[in-house]
């Protein structure tokens, strides 16, 4: 029954181009567009849009459209019955919504979230190579949070020589930090150890690098934020003290975007497999 679906792949970047090829390698039928303003998604019972689904949320994230589509217009031209799947929609899905349409989100998968990990890890670790005027091997780096890909940053830097940090709020993730041979601190006790860090890798989204942490660390320590919006540095004040704070988002697409394109396409074909069971 999947092998006869056409599916829509609209927009983003590389890693998409990889989830077409991947499905057509499956033997699907897949139209790749550049989900541009004048296109027609009249037949688009199966699209499958970026991660995120937009960066301003009005037009779908894409590269390479002459004219941005609009999240709206896009909403208007589908059909009734269509699913389509995207990252992080937010308050971008209202359209979609209004129209009925069913819309799911890969970021919301477990597993989708899980094999993520290992390739925003590597971006991680290129970009701090790339950064700090000294080797990873041997550098102070604290992760704020434990979850996933906190995880999977931690193993690889560590793995590499690093002296990994973690800061939480809650005890069970100190607890699992702890058990799993790192350093670990309460977010409340940070600002008493700002100034060991080389690097400050931020998986939070919410504000945990505050005043009061942004004034403790040593100005020649990078902050690199890996959370999503809102972040977790309180920008105005890093901005405000001189702190270098740079914003890496969708890692994986830009790192490995093959392996984050694979990713993606099973996770599309999970979701409707489940549907039909």
């Amino acid at each position: 029954m999947l092998q006869t679906m056409h599916f829509i792949v609209a927009g983003g970047d590389a890693r998409l181009d990889y989830t077409a090829e991947v499905l057509r390698e499956r033997g699907y039928t897949v139209t790749r567009t550049k989900a541009d303003a004048g296109e027609d998604y009249a037949d688009a019972h199966l699209l499958i849009l970026p991660v995120p689904l937009s960066r301003d949320g009005v037009h779908v994230q894409s590269g390479c459209a002459q004219t941005p589509l609009r999240i709206h217009a896009l909403a208007d031209k589908l059909p009734s019955d269509a699913q389509v799947f995207c990252g992080m929609p937010k308050d971008a899905a209202e359209p979609f919504f209004r129209r009925g349409v069913r819309l799911y989100d890969y970021a919301a998968r477990e597993e989708f979230a899980v094999r993520n990990a290992a390739p925003t890890a590597e971006g991680v670790a290129q970009i701090l190579l790339q950064t700090l005027p000294i080797t990873i091997r041997g550098a102070r780096i604290l992760i704020t949070g434990y979850g996933r890909t906190a995880r999977a940053c931690a193993r690889l830097l560590s793995a590499m020589g690093a002296h990994v940090t973690i800061a939480a709020r809650r005890c069970s993730a100190l607890a699992f930090a702890d058990t799993d041979g790192y350093r670990s601190l309460y977010l409340r006790e940070l600002p008493r150890f700002m100034h060991e860090m080389d690097a400050v890798v931020n998986t939070v989204p919410a504000t945990v690098l505050t005043r009061d942490v942004l004034e403790a660390m040593r100005r020649d320590c990078p902050i690199l934020e890996i959370a999503s919006a809102p972040y977790g540095t309180d920008m105005g004040e890093a901005r405000r003290l001189g702190v270098r704070v740079q914003i890496a988002p969708s890692l994986p697409g830009k790192v490995a975007p093959k392996t984050a394109g694979t990713i993606l396409a099973d996770t599309v074909l999970n979701i409707l497999k489940e549907g039909n069971e």
